[in-house]
């Protein structure tokens, strides 16, 4: 298992724990993503996850995104199934994304796809703990690597719009979670 797959295991599962904590009521809550309720969250999430099954499995984009449905849990454990099942085959990792961040990005290893995608996954893993008001500590490992992975984008990309918002400030003496969040845009 490459370090990428490692990595985005443990942000799927983290979004799951806190799918499993939070109440139907979140999912109509205003998130802390400008626009965004925690359904958009989730359906984002859920989009992650479609976008890594297709790209592993065919090198293309999926052709639809998953919709907040009557079981959220249950269908994001379906699709969380489906898409480790992708995963879990013999040289996937190294089979080729075809632009799936469009020409501008360019293809890439469906591995580099994996560890940019569990980057997306961990600051939404927060945004649905904040919306569902539940336990919102992220795995530190996770926090590192997402603000590796973010800060490696130029900032005007980054920054475009459907990105991340204007850094926050930091507090004096704040956490490696708060600055990575605080780096994204989030208000803490």
């Amino acid at each position: 298992m490459s370090t990428n797959l490692r990595l985005y295991t443990s942000a799927v599962y983290a979004f799951e724990h806190v799918l499993k904590m939070a109440k139907p009521t979140a999912f109509s809550r205003k998130a802390p993503c400008a626009g965004w309720t925690g359904k958009d969250v989730y359906e984002h999430a859920a989009g992650n996850l479609a976008m890594i099954k297709s790209f592993a499995a065919t090198g293309k984009g999926p052709k639809s995104t998953p919709k907040l449905g009557a079981d959220p849990l249950g269908a994001w454990i379906k699709l969380r199934d489906q898409t480790l099942q992708v995963l879990d085959h013999a040289h996937v990792l190294e089979s080729i994304a075809h632009d799936p961040f469009g020409p501008g990005f360019g293809p890439m290893t469906v591995d580099t796809l994996v560890g940019f995608m569990a980057a997306d996954l961990v600051p939404h893993t927060w945004d649905m703990a904040r919306t569902a008001k539940v336990d919102e500590r992220l795995d530190s490992a996770l926090v590192k690597h997402t603000l590796a992975t973010w800060k490696a984008l130029p900032d005007d990309v980054l920054r475009m719009p459907g990105m991340m918002a204007a850094a926050v400030k930091p507090v004096p003496g704040a956490d490696a979670q708060t600055k990575m969040l605080n780096f994204l845009g989030r208000t803490v």
